[in-house]
């Protein structure tokens, strides 16, 4: 690893493609792919919508409820989004590919700062099919926000770090780092694990040593707190809900060491099992490294720095958090650039190759592996199904337009946890409906028709409908509409 910036040149077939290495080849390559992504949107093509999807979705359609998880931006994009394109699949997973593709322009520039343009190309490419970012482009979610605010904070980190950089005029960098910051936190709260490692890199860094750097934290700070401060006072001014459940999410579960072990398993799968093995091997060497001096570069300690403390600190917040995986995806930002810069330096550009087609067939395994073993007559369980949640709720629309024809003037309820994705499916009918149980009309008494789980419907409502729905691999899926009187 410490040997990771002496870059030899080029050779071979690599100097052929030279031009794609540049600016405006690793832009067009990003539009190309990112135009395909939006054409994958097709409901023809796109995998079902999944309740994690449609809850963001809903939560969009109020001006202000109160967000579980207090991080408002993917809900407020997705009701500007509702408002000016519509509700349709293809709309609501508009901000998927632009967010990961813009990311991929951010990896571009980052290899090209901190190594060469090539190492740039090779970095953007590996980044932009990496079996994470291709099916997070066809699933709207709040990662691919936090990786975009993730990638943009950490060039800005980038060009501080270089020598000189803080003593020179670095306002804008300054003020760009802490936007990131405070829009990555209006994403997903997560991204105060950034804010930790942000400070470890500070601290150990003798580049950001004088009086430049206060200065320019400052500024990153007050940008900071002017993004994010009106949530924090949202939130204050209405008992700090959002937090008090974020925080009860944090400590009061138990430790699940399952779902740790899942989670490394679905990171390794998502990551690609190649980059993988590369990364372990690379923490594996660490210490070795740390003894000969490579600290003593910046570009080491910062990828280094963002991506084995955040690895590790985000897999240990799977042990109490339902998020899985899906939470140390911000590692791979830094941990790409760590593991395609050794590589390309190494000469080993061919195992870069090998890498992105292992990660591509992963990928058509997953998605198309599915369908196929259903046409050959085997149904998969639902856990190697990757969109198993969003099955069967397609049918819960047509039941609920025929209910609003049956009883026009009658509004109607859902309640449960699948309520968000059977109000959308309704939606997309034309059917209005709304949650009831949740949100600001917790307290409010509904009257008219309540679809929840048949389960909860049997002891002694007026029920008016039932739909029950057998999933392929067996699972089953009932509801039942009960009219309730004033």
């Amino acid at each position: 690893m410490s040997d990771l910036y002496r870059n030899p040149g080029p050779s071979g077939l690599d100097r052929a493609f030279a031009i794609a290495y540049g600016p405006w080849g690793v832009a067009l390559l990003v539009l190309l792919l990112t135009g395909i992504r939006l054409g994958m949107l097709s409901p023809a093509d796109a995998p079902p919508v999944m309740p994690e999807e449609a809850r963001p979705w809903l939560l969009g359609l109020s001006p202000r409820p109160g967000y579980a998880d207090a991080a408002p931006l993917l809900p407020w994009i997705l009701g500007l989004i509702s408002e000016t394109c519509g509700s349709a699949s293809p709309c609501l997973r508009l901000i998927a590919p632009i967010a990961h593709g813009l990311v991929a322009w951010m990896m571009y520039l980052l290899g090209r700062m901190l190594f060469d343009a090539r190492t740039g190309f090779w970095t953007a490419l590996t980044y932009i099919t990496l079996p994470m970012v291709v099916e997070g482009s066809l699933i709207v979610d709040s990662m691919a926000l936090v990786l975009l605010a993730w990638a943009v904070g950490l060039h800005a980190m980038a060009r501080l770090s270089r020598p000189g950089a803080v003593g020179r005029a670095a306002a804008g960098t300054w003020l760009v780092l802490g936007a990131s910051v405070g829009f990555g936190l209006l994403a997903h709260p997560v991204m105060a694990v950034f804010v930790l490692a942000m400070v470890a890199y500070l601290a150990i860094s003798p580049e950001f040593r004088g009086q430049g750097l206060w200065v320019g934290l400052a500024l990153a700070v007050l940008t900071a707190a002017a993004l994010y401060g009106p949530e924090v006072a949202w939130h204050a001014a209405h008992d700090w809900q959002g937090y008090r459940r974020l925080w009860g999410a944090l400590t009061g579960g138990e430790p699940d060491v399952w779902a740790l072990g899942w989670a490394v398993f679905v990171g390794v799968l998502m990551f690609g099992p190649v980059l993988a093995t590369a990364l372990i091997r690379a923490m594996a060497r660490l210490p070795l490294e740390l003894r000969g001096g490579a600290f003593a570069d910046y570009r080491v300690r910062l990828l280094v720095v963002f991506t084995t403390p955040v690895l590790l600190l985000t897999l240990t917040l799977t042990l109490v958090l339902e998020t899985g995986a899906a939470l140390t995806a911000p590692a791979a930002v830094a941990a790409c650039l760590l593991v395609v810069g050794w590589k390309v330096v190494r000469e080993a550009v061919n195992w870069l190759r090998a890498a992105i087609a292992v990660n591509l067939l992963l990928f058509v395994v997953l998605t198309s592996g599915v369908p196929f073993s259903r046409h050959c007559g085997w149904v998969p369980p639902a856990w190697f199904d990757p969109v198993a949640s969003g099955r069967g709720w397609e049918d819960t629309g047509t039941w609920l337009r025929r209910l609003a024809d049956a009883y026009p003037d009658t509004d109607i309820g859902v309640a449960g946890d699948g309520a968000p994705v059977i109000i959308y499916q309704a939606r997309a009918r034309g059917v209005i409906a709304h949650e009831v149980g949740t949100g600001q009309d917790a307290g409010t008494a509904f009257t008219g028709l309540l679809v929840m789980p048949e389960a909860l419907a049997e002891n002694g409502g007026d029920i008016r409908a039932r739909l029950s729905i057998l999933l392929d691999d067996g699972r089953r899926r009932a509801w039942a509409a009960v009219m309730v009187a004033p």
